[in-house]
This record gives structure tokens, C-alpha cells and sequence, in this order.
């Protein structure tokens, strides 16, 4: 590596600074596909340009490059916005840096050279080169962000994520799919309190303290109680209104089962919403840290995917691609469905699950088979009508919900009934 690079303060030596790079290196390579023949210190500059709150640049810099690119990130408008996104983030940074360099790549061996000229001499065309540069970075940085808010469940540090390699190649696959952010589009600028607190709690005098109360359980006296004088204790005792602690414990809620309706019948716009509720509702379910099963059906039910409450990347990954691949065809088979999902209950002896079926109901569904296998696994039945009627389903349900206006005021409304 250069020992000299364009920004004050980097200390190009230092293996943490070297390690950055090199991260930054294995990404590009990897969607590349071949090795960079880049200085290394343009890799490092990349990233801290990206990632330090406020770069100063190094106007005695010998590195034409690096300052080139530096100085347009730092004062283009299209650089600004992609660094709302990477500051003070090392994982964005990196995605950010390592898309940069893969389109800077591209762009420089498209350009052809001007006879007697080379690129790091030309100011004013690299200048503009890495403009455009920028400009294709910030479009697929934004892209990723949105995939990665998803895929956590608005809250950070709620997967498991072994390689940061791999799960940045994993975002940047995602989010180049045409699929998934179409259905990603019916659940932009939703926020972590749309969907739920992250915890639940519950009342219980042998729980966390969770604040004040006045009563008369004497279990939960706060030590001031004590301090009363034993007439006006007792006076306090008689009118409830002795000093308590609020003593609460984590509501143990069981997994949630989604069944979503995969038939001809649910084709085009009323699958896209329907997959955007599934993945709200995985969001709800990670954030409240409960088991995750989906499973799509038509005639037949298809291939179960479950998500444990401390998820891996990679399974997240998975699932998305799941429901983005599947398409719509085949008849239809509710009973059948919801039985396979109540008996794969049972099997996991999971009690209190919460049963979501999405469905446009029009099938005939065995009402004694179905409530039997309710009853017995003690689950919870929610059905949501897309923009349909099903009366049997209407006496099994829980909660019915009827769809008929496929927006994202309707998926939070479905959201919002799983407790």
C-alpha cells in the first residue's frame, strides 16, 4: 500500500486501516470477478471518505487519485447523499466503497483514452467519471439500506451475522432483484412503531420492577413503605395506598404460522400485497422474538421455511428469495393447508400459536376437522381476506379481516391485530 494517501489523520500503516481496505478489496473482487489492479490506498480512501463524520481532505497530497476522488465525494451533493447513509456505519461503508470501486472499474475500462492523455492526468473528465461513479453507488446503496431494514426487522443487531461478506453479497443479490424490491415498494417508510413494541409484557408480582404503584400487596412493598410508623402503615394497608413496586414479566407468546394462498386466483396485484404482509409480519415476529413459519399453498401445501427467534442471515436471506420466487397458479385447498400447519404445530408441541391465513377464500373449507386441530394445539386463528368472503372461514377465525383496498394502510391493519 501507498504510505501517502488524501485524507488528514489516516494513519495508512495502521493494520486496522490496511484491514478496512482489504475488506473493501474482497468485495469488489468477488462482484467483479477478477482482481483489482488498484493501489490499495485508493480502497482505504474509498471507505473513510464514506465512513468518518468529517474527512478533511490532504490538499498536499501527491495521490492525484485519491484526491480526485475524495474531493468529489466531499463536495458533490450526490456524495453527501450516499455519506447519510455510511457515516460512523463500517458494514455500509464497506458495501459503499466496494460498489464505488466496482463502477469506477467498469466506467475507466468502457472510456476510451484521448490520444496522449491518461485518466489521473485528465481532471476534469475523471472528475466527471467519478460523478457518475457516485451517482449509480448512491442508487443501489439506497436499495441495500432498504433490504437490510427489512431483513432486520427495523431493529439493528436482532440477526446473527458470521461473515459480513457473505451477508453484504446476500444484501447486494437481494436488493438487484426486481421481485423483491417490488415487494418491498408496499412496505417503504414503515417504521419500527408501526408495527409493535419489541417487547410485551404482562402484570406479575414475581417479575421485573418496572416502576411505582400504590396497593396493598405486601410482596411488592418499596423499602419507603417501611419506614411508615406502624399506625399509618396500617391506615395506608387498609386504604390501598401503600407504596409498591410494578413488578411485570415478558409475555411468552408462541411462534406464528403464516399460510399464504399461492392459487390462480390470487394473481398479479393481490400476491404482491400478500407477500408484503408476510414479510411485515416477519418483522413483528423478530422484533417480539417468537418463531417464524411461512408456507405457500394452492391444491397442495409447498415447502415449510422457519425462522428460530435468534435468526442467522442466512436464513433470512433464504426466505426472502423464497417468497419472491413464487408465482401464482394451481387450485386451491384452505382445509388441507391449515391442517398440514396445525399438525406441523402439534408435532412441535408450540402452544398458543397464532395462525395467519392469507387467502381470496374461494374454496369450501371442513369446518369440524379444522376446529378440532384448533382446539387441540390451543392456536389462534387469523384470517384475512383479500378482497374475498369464506363464512366457514368467518366461524373458524379468531379475527377476520376483510381486504379490500391493497395498500400499506391495510397491511399494518393486519400487522397490528398479531399480538
Amino acid at each position: 500500500m501507498s504510505t501517502q494517501g488524501a485524507l488528514r489523520g489516516v494513519e495508512y500503516s495502521n493494520p486496522l486501516t490496511r484491514y478496512r481496505g482489504l475488506k473493501v478489496k474482497r468485495l469488489a473482487e468477488t462482484l467483479i470477478g477478477n482482481s483489482l489492479r488498484l493501489d490499495d490506498t485508493v480502497l482505504v480512501d474509498t471507505y473513510y471518505s464514506f465512513y468518518l463524520p468529517a474527512p478533511v481532505l490532504n490538499e498536499e497530497s501527491t495521490n492525484t487519485l485519491c484526491k480526485l476522488i475524495v474531493n468529489t465525494i466531499l463536495n458533490s451533493t450526490v456524495g453527501q447523499r450516499v455519506r447519510a447513509k455510511t457515516v460512523l456505519e463500517p458494514f455500509l461503508s464497506t458495501i459503499g466503497a466496494a460498489l464505488f470501486i466496482t463502477e469506477y472499474v467498469k466506467q475507466v475500462s468502457t472510456r476510451p483514452l484521448e490520444v496522449g492523455e491518461s485518466y489521473a492526468k485528465s481532471t476534469k473528465s475523471h472528475s466527471e467519471l467519478i460523478e457518475k461513479t457516485l451517482e449509480s453507488t448512491s442508487r443501489e446503496l439506497e436499495r441495500v439500506v432498504e433490504v437490510k431494514r427489512i431483513i432486520e426487522g427495523l431493529e439493528p443487531g436482532t440477526l446473527s451475522v458470521f461473515s459480513t461478506e457473505d451477508y453484504g453479497l446476500d444484501l447486494l443479490r437481494l436488493a438487484r432483484s426486481a421481485d423483491v424490491m417490488a415487494i418491498l415498494s408496499a412496505l417503504r417508510d414503515l417504521r419500527a412503531d408501526d408495527i409493535g413494541s419489541l417487547r410485551d409484557y404482562i402484570v406479575f408480582k414475581r417479575g421485573e420492577k418496572m416502576g411505582f404503584e400504590l396497593g396493598f400487596d405486601v410482596e411488592r412493598l418499596a423499602p419507603r413503605s417501611l419506614t411508615y410508623p406502624e399506625e399509618l402503615f396500617y391506615i395506608r394497608l387498609a386504604q390501598r395506598r401503600l407504596l409498591l413496586y410494578t413488578k411485570m414479566t415478558r409475555r411468552k407468546s408462541g411462534g406464528v404460522y403464516v399460510l399464504v394462498d399461492k392459487s390462480g386466483s390470487m394473481s398479479g396485484e393481490k400476491m404482491l400485497w400478500a407477500k408484503a404482509v408476510t414479510l411485515a409480519l416477519y418483522m413483528k415476529t423478530l422484533r417480539s422474538r417468537r418463531d417464524f413459519r411461512v408456507r405457500f399453498f394452492d391444491s397442495q401445501p409447498y415447502s415449510l421455511h422457519s425462522i428460530s427467534r435468534k435468526p442467522r442471515a442466512s436464513e433470512v436471506v433464504a426466505l426472502f428469495e423464497y417468497i419472491a420466487r413464487v408465482k401464482s397458479s394451481g387450485g386451491t385447498d384452505i382445509t388441507r393447508a391449515l391442517l398440514t400447519a396445525l399438525q406441523d404445530i402439534s408435532a412441535k408441541e408450540i402452544k398458543e400459536s397464532t395462525v395467519v391465513l392469507i387467502t381470496d377464500g374461494i374454496d369450501r373449507v371442513s369446518e369440524k376437522p379444522v376446529k378440532f386441530m384448533l382446539d387441540k394445539t390451543k392456536s389462534r386463528l387469523i384470517v384475512v381476506m383479500v378482497m374475498g368472503d369464506n363464512k366457514s372461514l368467518e366461524k373458524l377465525a379468531d379475527t377476520y379481516l376483510r381486504v379490500v383496498k391493497l395498500d400499506r394502510g391495510e397491511v399494518l391493519k393486519v400487522v397490528k391485530v398479531l399480538t
